[in-house]
């Protein structure tokens, strides 16, 4: 399809500030005013929007811009607010495509529900996309997901941080080293139970309260009774409450250092010659906090 043959799809609205032919590429972009209902009406803010048939499939972005002027030159700024509840700015990476272009109607497809749109409804539709909160159930799976990071690299003893957890990979990787950590002075009754100190510590807090439900519904839990019938009384000179204690610490242990494993493979990933290496867990719970990906609405 020619550029403009693409482009003509399109027939510019009212609010349509401009539309603009790429030169190289089949595709257009569009400054459009906001909607008079719209709160940034009056402000020197606009709607700007790409569409595009590229190799790799249809590709489409839509960003709040500011006017910015100097004497006849007219700029547009693009603004970001990741945490905005106004609006939301956003563009297809085209790796799970969810509209292609139908070359035979000249019309927008939507894959999943089969539906077929004109050019300017496919607008219309980014439009009020962007006029959405459509990062609203990511951000609270991102408060979740950074949880469960904080948390897993407490048990390893560790301390994870979205900012400077990169910087450590990309010095990790530049270096091939992993990152140095500090040296502590530990007993020797301690050092080797220390990779797995903080899980330990996680079930005396876990069983803490556990005897405390037990002891508060006694009528209600019945544990002591089944610990009792099975195992006999919880006593240190009962051979169970040994063996349970130390096979705790060694449950502990190899938890932890499986998971100080897959840690270190993430801050410097096994490179092979003969394959490609795999986003281990925790990898992929650092990734999904950088990826805003959502369905649009239409």
């Amino acid at each position: 399809m020619e550029i403009n043959d693409f482009t003509n799809l399109y027939t510019k609205q009212d609010n349509d500030d401009s539309v603009t032919s790429f030169q190289n590429e089949v595709g257009f972009s569009l400054v459009r005013k906001y909607p008079n209902t719209s709160e940034f009406r009056d402000k020197p803010l606009r709607i700007f929007i790409k569409v595009a048939l590229l190799e790799k499939g249809l590709f489409y972005s839509v960003d709040m811009t500011k006017i910015e002027t100097e004497g006849e030159k007219v700029e547009y700024i693009i603004q970001h607010a990741e945490r905005s509840t106004k609006y939301t700015n956003f563009f297809s990476d085209g790796s799970e495509p969810e509209f292609v272009f139908d070359q035979q109607s000249r019309k927008i497809k939507h894959i999943k529900k089969k539906k077929e749109f004109t050019l300017n409804q496919f607008v219309d539709i980014l439009e009020k996309n962007h006029l959405s909160d459509c990062l609203f159930w990511k951000r609270k799976a991102n408060l979740c997901v950074d949880f469960i990071l904080k948390a897993l690299f407490w048990l390893s003893d560790r301390h994870y941080d979205k900012v400077k957890t990169p910087i450590d990979r990309y010095n990790a990787k530049k270096s091939g080293k992993p990152i140095p950590e500090s040296e502590k002075s530990i007993e020797p009754f301690f050092k080797y139970f220390y990779i797995s100190k903080n899980f330990i510590f996680l079930l005396l807090l876990v069983t803490f309260f556990c005897v405390i439900l037990v002891v508060s519904f006694r009528c209600h839990l019945s544990i002591k009774d089944i610990w009792t019938n099975f195992f006999g009384e919880f006593t240190l000179s009962n051979p169970f409450v040994i063996l349970l204690f130390f096979l705790t610490l060694f449950i502990s242990e190899k938890i932890s250092m499986k998971l100080n494993k897959k840690i270190n493979d993430f801050l410097i990933p096994q490179q092979s010659v003969f394959s490609k290496s795999k986003e281990n867990f925790i990898e992929k719970l650092h990734n999904y906090l950088y990826r805003n990906k959502f369905d649009l609405k239409i």
